[in-house]
């Protein structure tokens, strides 16, 4: 796929922002909230980075007058579930924030906590789902991709939110302790991913399956196996020819091949899943690790931990490959 710079800052800045404020809510919940001024600047760093991710994604739309047409589909759409989530969610942490603002406690405060939790959680599922849905790109149906969304953007929230307990002071250990565990966690999910993908090409989508030719011998259903072994024949269409496109039909470059045309060399892709673990987990880190409470130092990890998810979420787009690209010429997706 031909990655869209507006869709990757949006699933990377609306993912840290909305992995923030659902653990500030839960941190509220669970009686470990950080003090009112921590907790609003918290409020209002996660919800400018959801902000800035929705509003970058109305840039990919080719009409963003339209945009608004995304709420009608609700029952059918995760793109629409997604919206409606997200449109849902601003109001909620708003009360939550003036609550918290006005240190009013009680059953208020803590139902609010606990519906910015729930819708962010609702947004970095629907916004999952939207890719893990689409049956044709083997690398994204998958359960690691919803996974890997909650945990990415748990992780980096994590990390914003330990730069601001370390500011303040309060309750850096069990932050601490929170974002370590997060970042082993994103960190196995997403190298499981990338292995799933590695594995999952011996059985991608190619020309010969399209067809009933497969490239192995025991490519076909146990049935017609048994009862033409049994017979000492090969089944009927079931060889070992090698099927070859002859004409794509057009002889320039189309929509199809422009957005789904792009071809990652390995080397490449080699080099920014190296970049992309040592920036999205290597630094922030180092960071925890040392106890480091300077401001800019905590910044400074979480830039580079959000530089690091932009390059694996790159490699997300770039390294999916839809199946109608076999009938441009690729031997497999």
């Amino acid at each position: 796929m031909k990655p869209s710079l507006s869709i990757i800052f949006f699933t990377v800045s609306s993912g840290a922002g909305l992995g923030l404020l659902a653990l500030l809510a839960l941190g509220d919940l669970l009686d470990q909230a950080l003090p009112s001024d921590a907790l609003m600047q918290g409020i209002a760093v996660a919800l400018a980075l959801v902000a800035a991710g929705l509003a970058s994604s109305v840039l990919h739309l080719a009409k963003p007058a339209n945009a608004w047409r995304a709420f009608s589909r609700f029952r059918t759409s995760w793109l629409s579930r997604e919206a409606v989530f997200a449109a849902c969610l601003f109001p909620v942490a708003l009360a939550y924030g003036v609550l918290a603002w006005t240190a009013e406690g009680g059953a208020l405060r803590a139902l609010a906590a606990l519906g910015v939790a729930l819708l962010a959680w609702a947004v970095l599922v629907s916004t999952a789902m939207i890719y893990a849905s689409l049956k044709p790109i083997r690398q994204w149906y998958s359960a690691w991709t919803p996974v890997n969304y909650l945990l990415l953007g748990h992780w980096s929230g994590a990390v914003l939110l330990l730069g601001l307990a370390r500011a303040h002071a309060a309750h850096e250990r069990s932050f601490g302790w929170l974002a370590g565990v997060l970042g082993v966690a994103a960190l196995i999910a997403k190298i499981g991913q990338w292995r799933a993908i590695t594995a999952g090409a011996r059985d991608a989508p190619t020309l010969e399956r399209a067809i009933g030719v497969p490239k192995y011998p025991n490519e076909y259903s146990n049935k017609y196996a048994n009862k033409y072994a049994n017979e000492g024949a090969q089944p009927p269409g079931m060889t070992m020819a090698r099927a070859r496109l002859f004409d794509v039909g057009h002889s320039h470059g189309t929509f199809l091949t422009d957005e789904f045309g792009f071809v990652l060399a390995r080397r490449n892709a080699v080099a920014l899943r190296i970049a992309a673990l040592s920036a999205g987990f290597g630094v922030p880190a180092a960071w925890i690790a040392s106890g480091a409470t300077n401001a800019a130092v905590a910044w400074l990890a979480a830039i580079v931990c959000l530089a690091g998810l932009l390059a694996e979420r790159w490699l997300f787009f770039a390294e999916a490959q839809h199946t109608v690209r076999l009938y441009h010429g690729a031997p497999r997706t």
